[in-house]
C-alpha cells in the first residue's frame, strides 16, 4: 500500500512543446491568410462605382509625384507631396491628355546617326 509504484513514467515536455509550437504556427497561418483576404476583398462590391480614377501617375523625387485623375469627365493633374496635396491644372472637358504619337521612322534616304558620326570620325 506505501510501496512505490513499479515502474515510474518520466513525464517528458518534449510532446508537449511540439503541440504548442505547431498550435502558434497554425494561429499566425490562420491570421495571415486572412489578412490577405481581407485585401483582396478590399473593393469587393464597389467594382463600377469608381467615380475617382488614377489615369497616370510620375515619380518627381523620393516623396514627391504628379498624378492625374479624373473625376465624373473632368481631368485634374494633382502634385502629391509627404504632407500635402495640390491641384496644378484642371483640364478642359474634350481635352486630350492621352501620350502623343511615337515619331516616325526614319525615312529610307535619310542617313542614322551613326552613319553621320562614322563619316564624320572618317571611317
Amino acid at each position: 500500500m506505501f510501496a512505490a509504484p513499479a515502474a515510474s513514467t518520466a513525464h517528458t515536455s518534449g510532446g508537449g512543446l511540439v503541440e504548442v509550437t505547431l498550435a502558434l504556427l497554425a494561429i499566425v497561418a490562420l491570421i495571415a491568410g486572412l489578412a490577405w483576404m481581407m485585401k483582396r476583398m478590399r473593393g469587393f462590391g464597389t467594382a463600377g462605382h469608381d467615380r475617382i480614377q488614377v489615369l497616370s501617375e510620375r515619380a518627381l523625387g523620393p516623396k514627391e509625384r504628379c498624378v492625374l485623375v479624373r473625376v465624373g469627365t473632368t481631368e485634374i493633374l494633382v502634385g502629391v507631396s509627404a504632407g500635402s496635396v495640390n491641384t496644378l491644372h484642371v483640364f478642359a472637358e474634350g481635352t486630350s491628355t492621352e501620350a502623343p504619337a511615337a515619331p516616325p521612322a526614319a525615312t529610307p534616304g535619310t542617313p542614322t546617326f551613326k552613319a553621320l558620326l562614322l563619316r564624320s570620325l572618317g571611317k
